[in-house]
């Protein structure tokens, strides 16, 4: 606990003369914070505060989004006029409050999922099953699904209150996941979000974490006077703190202290920043208040700071300069798996580790026996001043194998993408290529495959070796719709299966193979599956909740009857919908999905929402074949033939095969 000199003027028995003195500080004292967090704090002359709104806060310099206008809140019918013909303007007379909950950057032509996508989708439904959605997500394919379906401008199902909440979720969800830029898009296309406080508290949280602590303050000090919470009293008190007005600072901390607070941490940097160095020894679930403080103070972050399970938090850690060597290097490999950290970063912190001219003269050999963050960032340094080809070669082959065991293989694939363009195909790499070809294939870079797989059929001609690796890697091939594998059939199965029978696991293996095939719509002979009936006859499996199941399966069941149903119009038909407003200063008004896009397909934000949730963090690569399948085939009726194929291929490559 800290005592600091102000605490023992203050009368320890009188709580309600504290808070008197607190709402007092609150209220009229001015909080001026320096430009540059790192140098000196410039004191102004004393001002009146006067909150500062979300607006004036400066997004990231990205691309803006397209705006699409916000749908309205979903309530009883309005008299509406609506005039005009076919293809001539329409007009709708009365407009509905506008419902922030529905607010969206993406439209069904950038990405997003349709204006109707929640349509036939039970309010219970959605508020159940979306705060459930993962956040730590290894796939690829499942974060840009996640994205889109947050993202996504839409109407809601009848029911919804429209009060913000809904909203405040899906920018939480975003915001677990990393995904500042995706959070600050939300957040600005949101109506009224300087009134909904949790709002508010994220878009605080993303500036601490992006250490831009002068627009985190404004924020805390537009919200202190309206909320009480234990959050924004804190970060009142370190933007106290900042501005040097330490006096102050502390008369909050005893507060915090005597109302019960245990945040050592927070009370040890606060003292920091008074001129009093704390050092942290433990921080295993550091906020993001923890780590802008840290960072100000130039604190050294502990070693447990990258146990962290959250995207965002380790993307700060990563980049760091509080934190080790070897601390950063972990929270960036983890980051960027998580998709949180852009891989130029990782590959930027790669480079600057120091290695010893022992450790470059013999990076496999030190690789191996560190096989760890170190031992990849030195074979990645070793491929980039290695001229030669066949130890390029080697240190990417070696990098990619331990990816894999150490369950990070994609990452791998992503960082060592520019070096493994860089190697051309020759006679003398053979070895490397049913290696080099499966990196390509899962980083989307078929085009670059294909000279390797020339090179690997051709060897396969007349070498044993370099015809049983093409005879490995044709079912993923395959199932990455390669041109090299037009002339796939059942023989080439057949032969796989012969070829990989006797090794461990290889019933496993087949199982979740031919589940793909069948769900990307390539047939398995019946006789492929019959040779895996001689294996346990019950298996104990990881299997959604039944209530999930059985949804996920009615409203696939639902989207494929209203696909294969034909949508027929007539003029009054078309004259009895209610269609959008389309002026740029209004809003869109409630519309039966039909009428908004008939080709959109029925059930596709549930059946996304569902699959999401049935996948798990763990993803494509520890699902079930069952359960991967039916994920499958339930997106594939939804239009996502292309998703449906990357999850396949991200599920055979984390299988081994």
């Amino acid at each position: 606990m800290i005592v600091s000199h102000v605490k023992s003027h203050v009368n320890k028995s009188s709580f309600y003369m504290k808070t008197l003195a607190l709402v007092a500080i609150v209220s009229f004292v001015p909080l001026q914070l320096a430009e540059a967090q790192s140098g000196p704090v410039r004191l102004a002359p004393p001002q009146k505060l006067r909150p500062v709104g979300p607006s004036t806060v400066t997004p990231p310099k990205v691309a803006p989004p397209v705006r699409v206008a916000p749908p309205v809140q979903e309530q009883p019918p309005l008299a509406t006029g609506v005039t005009g013909n076919i293809g001539t303007s329409i007009q709708v007379d009365t407009l509905r409050t506008i419902n922030p909950d529905t607010a969206g950057v993406l439209s069904a032509h950038e990405g997003g999922f349709g204006i109707g996508m929640w349509d036939g989708t039970s309010r219970r439904m959605l508020l159940t099953m979306i705060g459930r959605l993962p956040v730590n997500i290894r796939s690829e394919v499942m974060r840009d699904l996640m994205r889109r379906l947050l993202l996504s401008t839409a109407l809601l199902p009848e029911g919804m209150a429209g009060d913000g909440s809904y909203i405040a979720r899906r920018v939480g969800l975003l915001s677990s996941m990393g995904d500042t830029r995706s959070v600050n898009q939300l957040l600005e296309a949101t109506p009224g979000r300087s009134k909904i406080d949790q709002l508010v508290r994220y878009e605080a949280d993303a500036r601490f974490l992006a250490n831009d602590n002068a627009r985190a303050c404004s924020l805390a000090s537009s919200q202190i006077g309206n909320e009480s919470s234990i959050y924004w009293q804190k970060a009142f008190i370190f933007c106290q703190a900042l501005a040097g007005e330490h006096d102050k600072a502390a008369l909050g901390v005893s507060l915090l202290q005597d109302i019960g607070d245990e945040d050592e941490a927070f009370y040890s940097l606060v003292e920091t920043l008074a001129g009093n160095p704390t050092k942290i020894d433990s921080l295993a679930d550091p906020t993001s208040m923890h780590l802008s403080m840290a960072r100000v103070t130039k604190t050294q972050l502990p070693s447990d700071v990258v146990s962290s399970s959250r995207p965002g938090v380790l993307r700060t850690i990563a980049i760091s300069p509080n934190a080790s060597e070897e601390i950063r290097l972990e929270a960036a490999e983890r980051a960027e798996l998580a998709g949180s950290l852009d891989v130029d970063t990782l590959r930027q912190l790669y480079t600057s580790v120091s290695f010893s001219e022992q450790d470059l003269a013999n990076p496999l050999s030190k690789a191996e026996a560190e096989s760890g963050p170190l031992s990849r960032a030195l074979l990645y340094r070793t491929s980039l001043i290695q001229t030669v080809p066949t130890a390029q070669a080697e240190a990417a082959a070696m990098a990619l194998s331990l990816g894999r065991r150490g369950g990070r293989y994609t990452s791998v694939v992503r960082v060592f993408m520019p070096v493994l363009k860089r190697i051309p195909p020759s006679a003398e790499l053979v070895w490397f290529a049913p290696e080099v070809v499966r990196a390509f294939l899962i980083g989307g870079e078929t085009a670059s495959a294909a000279p390797w797989f020339s090179m690997l059929q051709a060897s396969a001609q007349h070498d044993p070796e370099a015809a049983q690796a093409l005879t490995a890697l044709l079912p993923v091939a395959r199932l990455a719709g390669s041109s090299q594998t037009l002339d796939w059939g059942p023989t080439q199965l057949v032969n796989w299966w012969k070829q990989i029978r006797e090794d461990d696991g290889a019933s496993d293996k087949a199982a979740l193979l031919y589940s793909l095939f069948d769900a990307l719509g390539d047939d398995v002979p019946r006789g492929a599956w019959d040779a895996l009936l001689e294996g346990p006859q019950r298996i104990t499996m990881a299997m959604p909740n039944p209530a999930l199941w059985r949804s996920l399966k009615e409203a696939t069941k639902a989207s494929r009857l209203a696909r294969d149903k034909p949508v027929e119009f007539s003029a009054s038909s078309v004259q009895e919908m209610t269609l959008p407003v389309l002026q740029p200063t209004q809003a869109v008004s409630a519309a039966p999905i039909a009428s908004l896009d008939p080709t959109a397909p029925a059930r596709i934000g549930e059946i996304i929402l569902l699959s999401l949730i049935a996948l798990g963090e763990g993803g494509p690569g520890q699902a079930e074949p069952i359960v991967l399948s039916k994920v499958l085939e339930s997106l594939n009726v939804v239009g996502l033939e292309n998703e449906v194929r990357a999850l396949a291929l991200e599920a055979a490559v984390a299988a081994g095969l």
